[in-house]
C-alpha cells in the first residue's frame, strides 16, 4: 500500500489531502486481504452500509489500487473479478436556490467583508475552501480581472470576473483579515435568516446556483465543467437535472 501511495504522490502528483483519504480507504480494505472472490464479496457487503457516494469513492480507490498491483504482477488473480463491481447509481441532486434568494442574502448582509465574499461565491462558483485559500497574488487586473483558483487535487483554473468585484473584495480587507470556512458558513446562515429564507443555506449553494444559472443561459457543459473545476463532466451534468426541475435563474448576479 505504501508503495502505491508513493506512486500516486510522485508520479500522479496527488495532493496530501487526496493521499490522506486514499490511505484511510486502503487501510480499511487491507482487513480483507489476501484478495479472493470470497473476501471481495465480504468487502462489498461491508461498504454497502455506507452512503452511495462513499461507496462509489471507495470502489474507485480500491479498484485502481488492485489494478495497479495486478499490472505489476503483485497479485496472483488471473481474472480481475473486482472490476465487475458496479457502484450504486442513486444520485442525490445538489440543492440550489434561486438567484432572487441569492440577491436577498447579499442585500441583507451589512458586513462589507462577508458581502464581498458572498458576491465572489455567487459570481464564480468557487468552493468556500477555495476562497479562503485565495491569495492577493492569485488576482490580476488589466482590462479585465482574473482570479486563479487552486482547486481539488492542486488543480488550477482561471475565471474572468469584473474589476468591480475584485476591487470590492480587496477594499473589504479580505486579504488582511481572511475569515475561516466555519466563519463564512455561519455568516451565510445568519444573513439567510435575516433575508427571510427558511430553507437550509450553505456557502456551497451559491456554487450550485451559479452552475444552474450558466446552464439556463445556454453555456456549453464542457465550459461549465472548466469553470467549476470538475474532474469529470458527469458531475457537471447533474445540474442539467436541476435546471429542468424549475429553478428559475434569469441572470448571474
Amino acid at each position: 500500500m505504501d508503495e502505491y501511495l508513493e506512486y500516486l504522490k510522485v508520479v500522479k502528483k496527488r495532493s496530501e489531502r487526496t493521499l490522506y483519504q486514499y490511505r484511510s480507504i486502503l487501510r480499511e480494505f487491507t482487513r480483507f486481504e489476501p484478495i479472493t472472490p470470497e473476501t471481495w464479496k465480504e468487502y462489498l457487503n461491508t461498504i454497502s452500509k455506507n452512503a452511495p457516494a462513499t461507496q462509489r469513492n471507495k470502489l474507485v480507490v480500491v479498484k485502481n489500487y488492485l489494478n495497479w498491483r495486478a499490472d505489476r504482477g503483485l497479485l496472483n488473480a488471473e481474472e480481475r473479478f473486482w472490476n465487475e463491481a458496479e457502484p450504486p447509481r442513486h444520485t442525490v441532486l445538489p440543492k440550489a436556490i434561486e438567484l432572487d434568494e441569492v440577491r436577498r442574502i447579499i442585500e441583507a448582509c451589512d458586513n462589507p467583508l462577508y458581502r464581498a465574499i458572498f458576491k465572489v461565491l455567487a459570481n464564480t462558483g468557487m468552493r468556500v475552501s477555495e476562497i479562503v485559500n485565495l491569495s492577493v497574488h492569485d488576482i490580476s487586473v488589466n482590462e479585465t480581472a482574473r482570479i486563479r483558483i487552486k482547486g481539488k487535487g492542486n488543480k488550477e483554473r482561471i475565471i474572468n470576473v469584473s474589476k468591480d468585484l475584485v476591487e470590492e473584495l480587496v477594499r473589504s480587507g479580505f486579504f488582511e483579515k481572511k475569515p475561516s470556512v466555519r466563519s463564512i458558513q455561519r455568516a451565510v446562515k445568519r444573513y439567510a435568516r435575516k433575508a427571510g429564507i427558511r430553507k437550509k443555506v450553505t456557502p456551497h449553494i451559491f456554487r450550485h446556483s451559479f452552475a444552474v444559472a450558466l446552464i439556463e443561459r445556454g453555456i456549453p457543459l464542457n465550459k461549465i465543467q472548466a469553470l467549476l473545476g470538475h474532474a469529470n463532466i458527469s458531475t457537471t451534468s447533474i445540474y442539467l437535472k436541476i435546471a429542468s426541475e424549475g429553478v428559475e435563474v434569469p441572470k448571474i448576479i
